[in-house]
C-alpha cells in the first residue's frame, strides 16, 4: 500500500517538536532567572553580615552593627530580632581582649519574612524549593594583645 503524497510532507514538524520542547525551554530559563535572583541577594545579605561584623569588631554598639547591616541590605531592612550579635554588645574592652576574641553576626531569615520571600524558587512546573542559608560575618576583635 502506498501512501499518498499529501500525508509523507513534513509541514507543522517543526511547530510539534517546538510545542513538546517549549515545555522544558521556559522552565530552564525561568530557573535560571529566579536562582540568580535569589544568589545575588544571598551576596548581599552576606556582605551586610560581614559589615556589620566590622563595626563591632572595631567597637561599635548593636544599634551601630543593626543601623550598618540595614544599609547594604537592598531596600529590605531586617528587623532586630533578624540580626544576631555574637557575643551580645560586641567586643570586650580593649584591655580584656585575647588574641582570639572573635565578634560575629548572624542574619536570620525566618525572622525576616520580606527577605525569606526572595529564597523561594517559584519554577515553572516543578514544586516550590525553599531555601534557607545561614548568613554570617565574623571579625576579629580589634586592639587584642598579640603575644608571642
Amino acid at each position: 500500500m502506498k501512501i499518498p503524497k499529501k500525508l509523507r510532507r513534513e509541514d507543522g514538524a517543526a511547530a510539534v517538536e517546538f510545542a513538546l520542547i517549549v515545555g522544558v525551554l521556559v522552565m530552564l530559563i525561568f530557573g535560571m532567572l529566579q536562582f540568580g535572583l535569589a544568589f545575588f541577594e544571598l551576596q548581599t545579605l552576606r556582605s551586610a553580615a560581614r559589615e556589620g561584623a566590622r563595626v563591632a569588631a572595631v567597637g561599635g554598639s548593636d544599634a551601630d552593627v543593626r543601623s550598618r547591616v540595614n544599609e547594604f541590605v537592598n531596600g529590605n531592612p531586617l528587623p532586630d530580632a533578624a540580626i544576631d550579635i555574637t557575643p551580645s554588645g560586641g567586643c570586650p574592652d580593649p584591655q580584656d581582649l585575647g588574641p582570639d576574641d572573635q565578634v560575629g553576626v548572624t542574619i536570620d531569615l525566618a525572622a525576616a519574612p520580606t527577605v525569606q520571600e526572595i529564597f523561594t524558587l517559584n519554577i515553572p512546573l516543578l514544586p516550590q524549593i525553599q531555601m534557607n542559608p545561614n548568613i554570617e560575618g565574623v571579625f576579629r576583635c580589634e586592639g587584642a594583645v598579640q603575644q608571642a
